[in-house]
This record gives C-alpha cells, sequence and structure tokens, in this order.
C-alpha cells in the first residue's frame, strides 16, 4: 500500500528506457546471460552490458535509482542460479570509502543482500586510481596487491558479486585476496558484462 501510494506521489519509470509505471521494463530488464571465464575464476553476468540495462546501473549507481535495487539483484540472481553454488557466501567487491560517501553507501552490497546470505570479509588495502580510461594492463597494475581479506567462520566458500565485469581486473584480485586468507571461490556474478564479453556463448541452465 505505502509503495502504490509512493508511485502515485513520485511516479515511477523504468530506469532503462523511461517507460512509465515500471522500474525495470521486460525489455530493459531481460535475462541473457553470459559465461566469463578469467584466468580460472568462472564468471557469471545476468546480460551483456549494453542498451537498457547500461542506463538502468548508470542510474542505480551514479544517480540516486536506489529503487533500481530490487529488479537489479533479481537479474544477479538468475546469474547466481546459473553457478550454482547453493552453499557459498556472498562476498561484495569492496567499493572505496569515497564512493560509498558519493554514493550514500555501497551499491554493490545492497544487491548482494537481497540474494542470499552475505559474508564482508573483503577490504580495500591501499587507495586505487579511478579505472575509468585504463587499459587491461593499467587496471590490473592498479589493482595489483589492493584487498585484503578475513579468514572464514564456518562456510569457507565464497561467490564474488560485482555489477559489472569489464576487463576482470576487479574481480581476480579480490579472488586472490579471498584465497590468500583461506577462501574457497568457486566464481563469481555479476549484473552485466561489457561488450569484451558480450559475445562469449551465452550460459545454460
Amino acid at each position: 500500500m505505502l509503495a502504490a501510494l509512493a508511485d502515485l506521489v513520485l511516479p515511477v519509470h523504468c530506469g532503462g528506457c523511461g517507460a512509465p509505471g515500471v522500474r525495470l521494463c521486460r525489455t530493459c530488464g531481460v535475462a541473457r546471460p553470459v559465461r566469463v571465464a578469467l584466468d580460472g575464476l568462472p564468471v557469471l553476468a545476468a546480460a551483456p552490458y549494453a542498451d537498457g540495462l547500461r542506463a538502468a546501473l548508470i542510474a542505480y549507481k551514479e544517480r540516486d535509482r536506489r529503487d533500481l535495487a530490487r529488479p537489479l539483484a533479481a537479474l544477479l540472481a538468475i546469474a547466481l542460479d546459473l553457478l550454482d553454488c547453493p552453499d557459498a557466501r556472498l562476498v561484495a567487491v569492496p567499493s572505496s570509502a569515497a564512493a560509498r560517501r558519493e554514493r550514500g553507501g555501497d551499491h554493490v552490497v545492497r544487491l548482494a543482500r537481497r540474494c542470499g546470505r552475505t559474508a564482508t570479509p573483503l577490504r580495500l588495502a591501499r587507495s586505487v586510481r579511478d579505472s575509468a580510461g585504463l587499459d587491461i594492463a593499467a587496471r590490473a597494475a592498479n589493482l595489483a596487491g589492493a584487498m585484503r581479506a578475513d579468514g572464514p567462520r564456518g562456510i569457507p566458500r565464497a561467490v564474488l558479486v560485482d555489477d559489472i565485469v569489464t576487463t576482470g581486473a576487479t574481480l581476480l584480485e579480490a579472488a586472490r585476496a579471498l584465497r590468500a586468507a583461506g577462501w574457497t571461490v568457486p566464481g563469481a556474478v555479476v549484473v552485466a558484462a561489457t561488450a569484451r564479453h558480450a559475445s562469449r556463448a551465452p550460459a545454460r541452465p
């Protein structure tokens, strides 16, 4: 009832294409799974990072469209089902303190918490540059050794969670840090994969 009342006062629109009455329409939010292999780390993306989904992710991250967390998490859950690691903890890739302040919290943690049991062992051990505009080698160098992790308590398996995979450098560094702390990392899930990965064969249940 409260959600319906809020929609009357502040009408919702699709975060991807602007269609009225829905937070993420069926066209912008359609699942088209992509399987990515990153040096031994299996990654499942719910869809390519393009068109309406790209616009919706930008709106969620940078334009305070927190109402998109639910439909984006639903896409993430599809990728998680395909990865098929039901006994693993979900570990969000950490954001910097500056990014959390700017965005009013950790946008990836919000998605992960809607999908299952989470753990937060990962942290940034040093500052890193903004990865925008960096090539593959520069991204890898920027992130090398940047993360640390606490050891597992209870379940020792961790599935990494992020919003987008671009070069994969962030996920690989996160997996390295977790494994060094004693975690098993069977894979990672993301909402979307960039064009570098989008042509790969889609994942199958």
